[in-house]
């Protein structure tokens, strides 16, 4: 079977991490797209396009370790509201059938299958030496990345019990030791990573299981976007919602999507919108959806949506809706006690 990296199957996420770190060694984000022959870094790229980044970013450094350190630094905030719906999650258990059921989502680039042994659960990746020589680089930096994602997610170390590398021992092999934290198997005849079932049953430590639902609800329909809606209108949608928990600047937005300042405005402009007022339409969903339906503070929300400081969400929640959010939110559950005091009071009547 061939490399899902081969179908265009849309992924948003997990390039920052590599972005950040080939940027550590000097070779900046324009460099990068550049080598891998993209329009845009940023945005809904193709697998297809994701393994040309990847192919670029490990022919622009001779740095061994390079692919392990970019894992590393993946945070759940590099995958903005999708990564809230993982953390958020009941259960680790949840939140990883909920990654895996949208492991392209995520950055896999071979498909990925999983079977249950006894206590243990083993991920497959198929058909490896499809990717050739790359094939060390793509192992090292998913599997770096996900073991600090999951890692992340549960506030402690993932049970690792085994990983399978279908390539002779790196010279760098004790790094993976010290990363993955269980036996190591090299020149294996699959690649698989086992780890403990036992982990599938732990809570989430930021379990919020609203919280969790309205993220993966509010992610694709951002994602999907209104009928007749311009691809740049959902590239830049996209954008906002996987660096929603840190300020987006046009600048930023622009070099993502591969376009100039002036470029970008010109053609939001084409599509009778700016840039300010799309981020701000995303902000503001993403606000009221939290202060309607989660408990979640409204220094919390804040933080969320991309303001470091509460006084300056207000401020602009204030602007956008014409009322406070503790307002806004004391309105909508007004409202909504309204509705069930309705209900309640006409259910003789349809009873009758």
């Amino acid at each position: 079977m061939p490399p899902s990296a081969l179908r265009d199957t849309a992924v948003g996420h997990g390039l920052q991490a590599l972005i950040e770190e080939l940027g550590a060694l000097g070779i900046d984000a324009e460099k990068l797209r550049r080598a891998a022959g993209l329009r845009s870094l940023g945005g809904t790229l193709t697998q297809a396009q994701r393994l040309a980044v990847l192919t670029a970013a490990h022919e622009l450094t001779q740095d061994p370790l390079l692919a392990l350190r970019a894992g590393k630094r993946q945070r759940v905030h590099h995958f903005g509201v999708y990564g809230f719906a993982l953390a958020t999650s009941p259960t680790f258990g949840d939140a990883f059938a909920f990654g895996h059921q949208h492991v392209e989502f995520a950055g896999a680039v071979l498909r990925i299958t999983l079977r249950r042994e006894g206590d243990r659960v083993v991920m497959q990746s198929w058909n490896p030496n499809s990717l050739r020589g790359l094939l060390p680089f793509v192992a090292e930096f998913w599997r770096a990345s996900m073991v600090t994602l999951k890692g992340e997610i549960l506030q402690d170390h993932f049970p690792s019990t085994l990983m399978r590398f279908p390539y002779p021992r790196p010279a760098h092999w004790r790094a993976y030791a010290e990363l993955f934290q269980c036996p190591l198997e090299f020149e294996s005849e699959t690649m698989e990573w086992h780890f403990d079932a036992a982990v599938f049953s732990r809570p989430c430590p930021n379990a919020s299981s609203l919280t969790a639902n309205i993220c993966r609800d509010f992610c694709e329909g951002l994602i999907v976007g209104a009928d007749g809606e311009s691809s740049l209108l959902r590239e830049l949608r996209s954008y906002f919602l996987g660096n929603s928990g840190r300020r987006s600047t046009a600048d930023e937005a622009a070099a993502a999507l591969g376009l100039s300042r002036r470029t970008l405005f010109r053609r939001l402009a084409r599509d009778g919108t700016a840039f300010q007022d799309l981020l701000d339409q995303t902000r503001a969903s993403l606000a009221c959806e939290f202060l309607e339906n989660t408990h979640l503070s409204v220094s919390e929300i804040a933080e969320r949506c991309g303001f470091g400081d509460e006084a300056n969400f207000r401020r602009a929640f204030t602007r956008w809706r014409r009322i406070t959010p503790s307002a806004w939110r004391r309105s909508r559950r007004n409202d909504e006690h309204a509705s069930v005091s309705r209900l309640s009071s006409t259910a003789p009547m349809a009873a009758s």
